[in-house]
């Protein structure tokens, strides 16, 4: 952002302006100014100023605002429309940026922190704004700064409503840095201000937020019943951006539970909401998400076709990381027509992309699934080199259920080579961090691998209570008996 000092009154009726013999200034007619600024003239008004936020990056004007008196409060004001007209519009914002989008707010935020450091009192909207896209762009210490400003501004203005919504995205905050307890807290005090205030619309946000940090936490019954609660109230107010964030939910949800029509259902109903308003980036992950149903229900081709469609939108909008994934969509879908060749290529080149954009989870993920790849065609060493790889990012990250996958992967690729003493190792360490998690899923999945060792090692009571164990964990948290398990009579 280019700033302007606060431009004096010059008169309206003036002669050729005289330069300073340095060139730097000019004469009004009543004092100096530096050349270049520039003013118009309103009777009876204030003087007005162009003030222009420029970004390099989309190579134009973000905005173009007439500012009254240029002051250091108006400038924030621009730069919030400037955030505005790039996607980060509302208090409570909950969506991934795009790649355009990110590099688009770098300059922006920098001008606000030096608005702050002169010491200017900025509307708590405003901060709320500014914190959306720290957050929305990887800046979570600086994201935590602009809500408790915020959260400040509110407090001192009595403004309850405020307040909450601070509150909410600070609980965000909590959510992207692992902290469940502080998430939980923060989304609570929030809920309970939402109700006092009589604002059910506000508390539907609270409790969509309420519904991630379930999902997160992979309470998925009580993530469900939460998304539905606040899809009922969003329906009740006509609030489009909340329905639609509810039917993803509740989609995400039904995937998880296998229920894969019915997650399908939900995707194209928020994907009629997301094309009517415009909204591309939300459009390509909806696309993305329809891809895998259709990959699960076994229709290859409307696979490639929706993938296709999404990555279409991904470039249009310069999201690399979007784009990223969707290669690997389309290297899974590769793998599932037997091209083997063209999977690996394009899960390499998906990998190489994340690593550019430094996306350390997004290449766990990759390699992840480049292991097995690896792992189906009896390549075991690369397999597990590939999954070292993937839990080294994972430790990095303090991500213990990513921890609690690659162990499980790793204990594979030994158990494979008859390794046991070593598969047995990683799967009891996999099974603890999954319990921890309440990944039951992960954990059954550990029990029956442990199972099949004990097995392997002639100890027929031990594989059978492992395997009731493995069951008995599903049905305990309402997840389906499946497959191997079902078909044995657990």
């Amino acid at each position: 952002m280019q700033y302007l000092d606060t431009v004096p009154p010059r008169l309206p009726f003036m002669v050729e302006p005289q330069l300073s013999p340095d060139g730097k200034s000019e004469w009004t007619g009543s004092e100096w100014v530096p050349v270049g600024t520039q003013a118009q003239h309103v009777s009876g008004a204030h003087v007005y100023t162009q003030q222009k936020i420029v970004d390099s990056v989309i190579m134009g004007n973000l905005t173009s605002q007439t500012i009254v008196q240029n002051s250091p409060e108006d400038l924030a004001k621009a730069m919030v429309l400037a955030l505005e007209q790039i996607g980060f519009v509302g208090n409570i914002q909950s969506s991934n940026p795009s790649q355009q989008q990110m590099a688009s707010v770098k300059n922006l935020l920098k001008s606000s922190d030096k608005l702050a450091s002169q010491g200017v009192q900025i509307q708590g909207s405003t901060d709320l704004k500014l914190g959306n896209a720290a957050r929305l762009t990887g800046r979570f210490q600086a994201a935590m700064e602009y809500y408790e400003r915020a959260l400040e501004t509110f407090r001192s203005e009595r403004n309850k409503s405020g307040e909450a919504d601070a509150l909410i995205n600070i609980g965000y905050v909590a959510l992207n840095q692992g902290d469940l307890a502080q998430a939980y807290s923060d989304f609570r005090n929030a809920r309970g201000m939402k109700n006092e205030i009589k604002e059910p619309n506000g508390e539907a946000d609270v409790i969509l937020a309420m519904a991630n940090l379930a999902l997160v936490g992979n309470e998925f019954g009580q993530a469900q019943h939460l998304f539905t609660e606040a899809l009922n109230i969003k329906e009740e107010y006509s609030d489009e951006n909340g329905i639609a964030i509810a039917l993803i939910g509740l989609g995400n949800i039904l995937e998880t539970k296998k229920d894969y029509q019915a997650a399908q259902l939900h995707y194209r109903q928020g994907l009629i909401i997301k094309r009517k308003q415009k909204d591309l980036e939300g459009e390509a992950i909806i696309l993305s998400n329809l891809a895998t149903i259709a990959e699960h229900l076994g229709n290859p081709s409307d696979a490639q076709r929706l993938t296709s469609q999404s990555i279409a939108i991904k470039r249009e909008i310069g999201d690399r990381r979007g784009e990223a994934y969707s290669h690997v969509q389309l290297a899974s879908q590769a793998k599932q027509r037997g091209d083997l060749v063209e999977a690996e290529r394009l899960y390499t080149m998906a990998l190489k992309m994340k690593r550019k954009l430094s996306d350390l989870r997004g290449q766990s993920d990759t390699l992840n699934l480049l292991g097995v790849f690896y792992e189906e065609q009896d390549r075991f060493e690369e397999a597990e080199q590939y999954f070292t790889d993937s839990l080294r990012i994972m430790k990095q990250l303090g991500d213990r259920q990513g921890e609690a996958i690659a162990l499980f992967n790793i204990g594979n690729t030994n158990l494979y080579r008859n390794k046991l003493d070593a598969a047995q190792d990683q799967f009891e360490r996999s099974l603890r961090m999954a319990k921890t998690v309440n990944d039951h899923e992960g954990a059954s999945d550990a029990l029956v691998q442990l199972a099949a060792i004990a097995e392997q090692r002639q100890n027929i009571p031990l594989r059978q209570n492992l395997l009731k164990d493995a069951a008995n964990m599903l049905r305990s948290n309402n997840l389906p008996v499946t497959g191997w398990l079902l078909e044995n009579g657990f």
